[in-house]
């Protein structure tokens, strides 16, 4: 696979309301499992309806429980029913440094570079100046996915880091 330049940029999300299936994460959480269950249960078709935006996304969070999250789904607004076995969470607005790569021209090539080039610069990706992480113990979000396939400019894939300002 081709090596493609690392894109960062800062981006604020206003608060959202989230739709998708929760999974608690363990140690030896079976992935293949959690995306087999959210097709098996009818996948992004239960949502589309309701969607602000198409877009596949995972949040990963913690619980007030100390469960660590999972969340496949998307941005939605208006659901008038949540469907079995799905979750409704709201989250609040959250700045965040959005760690991706150049658009590239198809959605399978953004995902086979994106998702492990992702994860490893969001580890070391520098904060902006007056900023921190804000992806610990008891910050609403730890991590955002995106795939943001199938655009005019073409297809990544994003991870958004929680950061906030430092308070002077």
């Amino acid at each position: 696979m081709n090596e493609h330049e690392t894109v960062v940029y800062q981006f604020r999300q206003e608060a959202f309301t989230f739709l998708g299936i929760e999974n608690i994460l363990s140690e030896s959480s079976d992935f293949g499992y959690f995306w087999n269950h959210f097709f098996s249960v009818g996948g992004y078709d239960k949502i589309l309806p309701y969607a602000v935006d198409p877009k596949p996304i995972n949040v990963w969070y913690t619980k007030d429980t100390g469960d660590r999250i999972y969340f496949q789904g998307l941005m939605i607004e208006n659901v008038d029913e949540v469907p079995d076995e799905y979750t409704l969470a709201k989250f609040p607005a959250s700045d965040f440094l959005v760690v991706t790569h150049e658009w590239v021209s198809t959605n399978e090539e953004a995902l086979s570079y994106g998702i492990d080039a992702g994860w490893k610069n969001i580890k070391t990706v520098q904060m902006p100046d007056g900023y921190f992480r804000n992806d610990g113990p008891g910050c609403p979000i730890t991590v955002i996915e995106k795939e943001n396939c199938d655009t005019p400019e073409g297809s990544r894939y994003e991870f958004w880091v929680p950061i906030k300002k430092v308070e002077e």
